[in-house]
């Protein structure tokens, strides 16, 4: 028998009385309660015996999925429940990525948790067990929260998997330009979501949740092969329009999942090859929390400058990297974190730090970019410290293929280096 609530689709509505699961089944999914109660029992000789009754923001059913085990109870909806499906590869990849200390204790949990439920069983014979209900009081408070704030994660997770299946996704690119000639000098490619639910969402709220689950590769593969695509029709539309070929770059992220992916330089090289773009054109950007992972990661930069494309570390000062290792990072570019630039006009301290950076990736002979630059003032300062190029609204949001090719071409006081 197919267990209720099992499939493809992220949420369920199991009418009362139904059982979602039973004993002895096989578990290929746990469940997260959104609403409503269920009922974990068990069943002796015909005769049923409840074991607890559960509520919004619990987990059921995820020990089938730790240790591949049968199910060791049935479950029943005591009332019509809501509840979001966990996918057996959604748990057991974070579960295999964790410490070895926290897969150790969370298999320890599971093992001990089913030699209770057989001691309760075999009390059972004997004994009704009293209901254990979970009560929510304001002392559970964290966890229901918790919980629902999980709901809330595994939803955007399935979401997102079936936004890069219908096409959802969409890039924009905003501009980088020189301080002193304020001509544009290349693009940051970013990604956007334009869901059909929640509008179109910036990726600082759903690239988190992609870069914890395998989700990061296929997506990155799309917008390596689609920030090529329009990045080539850009330089083709700039080459009609004004009559030569500019000498643009384009930055791509690169989260440290993407790094480890074999495929990332195979699927880039074809992209830039099919759309004519030269490899000094593509700046890779990667954040400095990578460096944790390892020296993997110098091997990663080498290879890139081997290949010819430039590398920038992005969010620089945010304290995840040492100054010590710096020497070591054979990147072309520091992006300077926007909340050091915006910062820097009313802290004096800041103002130093941001100095600092520049002066010393002068002596490093790295090229500095500073993000999120919104007022005159900012830039006047950054252009006073001799930062070489600017990124932010002062300038332009970033904006479509289409939108690109306006901003270039019909606006005089734009130009194009």
């Amino acid at each position: 028998m197919k267990e209720k609530g099992t499939g493809t689709d992220f949420s369920r509505v199991i009418p009362k009385g139904e059982i979602i699961f039973k004993e002895g089944q096989t578990g290929d999914c746990a469940y997260l309660i959104e609403s409503g109660q269920v009922e974990l029992f068990v069943t002796n000789k015909e005769e049923t015996t409840p074991l607890s009754l559960l509520g919004s923001g619990e987990i059921f059913g995820e020990m089938s999925l730790i240790d591949g085990s049968r199910r060791e109870a049935s479950a029943k909806a005591v009332t019509e429940v809501v509840l979001s499906v966990v996918s057996k590869e959604a748990l057991s990849e974070r579960i295999d990525e964790a410490d070895p200390i926290v897969r150790l204790l969370i298999t320890m949990m599971a093992k001990r948790t089913r030699e209770t439920l057989k001691v309760n069983k075999s009390i059972t014979q004997n004994k009704k067990l009293k209901i254990k209900e979970s009560s929510n009081t304001n002392s559970e408070i964290t966890d229901v929260n918790l919980g629902l704030d999980v709901i809330q994660k595994i939803r955007y997770e399935k979401e997102l998997h079936e936004a890069l299946e219908n096409g959802e996704f969409m890039i924009h690119f905003q501009p980088i330009v020189s301080i002193e000639s304020q001509n544009v000098v290349g693009f940051e490619a970013l990604t956007r979501w334009n869901s059909p639910e929640h509008g179109l969402v910036r990726p600082d709220l759903f690239m988190g949740i992609a870069e914890e689950t395998s989700l990061i590769v296929p997506l990155g593969h799309w917008i390596t092969e689609t920030a090529c695509r329009e990045f080539g029709d850009i330089q083709k539309a700039l080459v009609e329009n004004l009559g030569k070929i500019p000498r643009l770059f384009c930055s791509i992220n690169v989260s440290g999942r993407q790094m480890q992916d074999p495929k990332l330089f195979e699927i880039l090289q074809k992209a830039t090859w099919l759309n004519k773009i030269h490899p000094k054109q593509i700046k890779l950007e990667i954040t400095e929390r990578v460096f944790v992972d390892g020296s993997f990661v110098y091997d990663w930069i080498s290879k890139c400058r081997n290949k010819g494309y430039s590398v920038a570390l992005d969010d620089f000062g945010t304290g995840y990297s040492s100054l010590s290792s710096l020497h070591k990072i054979d990147a072309n570019n520091l992006k300077i974190d926007k909340s050091f630039v915006q910062a820097m006009e009313e802290d004096h301290n800041t103002y130093v730090i941001v100095k600092s950076i520049v002066e010393m990736a002068r002596g490093l002979n790295k090229t500095v970019i500073a993000e999120g630059i919104e007022t005159t003032e900012q830039l006047k300062l950054l252009k006073k410290m001799g930062c070489k190029y600017a990124q932010g609204y002062l300038f332009s949001k970033a904006m479509s293929k289409e939108d690109v090719i306006d901003f270039l071409t019909k606006k005089p006081n734009k130009k194009v280096a």
